[in-house]
């Protein structure tokens, strides 16, 4: 079971570290790249973490006979799911402090309609400090990344756990209680 949760975030991770990386080679990292880098970043965390229903699948069919409590399933995702968020949270630190150490600034420009480097984009990086505390630092940032990756995780674990479950595993555990 270990190797396949491993083995599952280790690919999810790739998948979801990988393909935004190489986006900037071609996209870049000006505001002109936030709307696709969005809908790439946000396609590739659900991509990632639909491998879950595969690594659960799997793990029922070829390791454990057939037989899945919702248990097993749910232990399998969300360990695939922290682990991914991890990495997600990662690549998001890595990105703000070396590659574009300016994101937010650039982003909170182009979200308001603002010049990048004017004052305008300096009063509001620190009126949004102000307002939203530890989750404008890079850690807060970080930390979200992290939850963002791991609840959509746990949200396709769940509804995989429900699906996968083998019904005679949990009449063979009603039955033993």
């Amino acid at each position: 079971m270990k190797k396949r949760i491993f083995k599952t975030a280790a690919i999810g991770s790739a998948l979801m570290v990988g393909i935004p990386l190489l986006s900037l080679i071609f996209i870049g990292t000006g505001p002109e790249s936030f709307t696709i880098g969005e809908v790439i970043g946000y396609s590739t965390i659900f991509i990632a973490m639909a491998l879950i229903f595969f690594a659960i699948r799997s793990f029922r069919d070829d390791e454990n006979g057939g037989l899945l409590s919702f248990g097993e399933g749910m232990k399998i995702g969300t360990a695939i799911a922290a682990l991914g968020g991890l990495a997600f949270g990662l690549y998001n630190l890595l990105y703000v402090l070396v590659i574009d150490p300016d994101f937010t600034e650039k982003y909170l420009a182009y979200t308001s309609g603002l010049e990048t480097g004017s004052p305008e984009v300096a009063a509001k990086v620190v009126e949004m400090k102000e307002a939203y505390g530890f989750w404008m630092t890079v850690e807060g940032q970080t930390v979200t990344m992290f939850m963002t990756v791991f609840l959509i995780g746990f949200i396709i674990t769940v509804i995989s756990s429900i699906i996968l479950q083998n019904k005679k595993v949990q009449n063979l555990e009603t039955n033993l209680a």
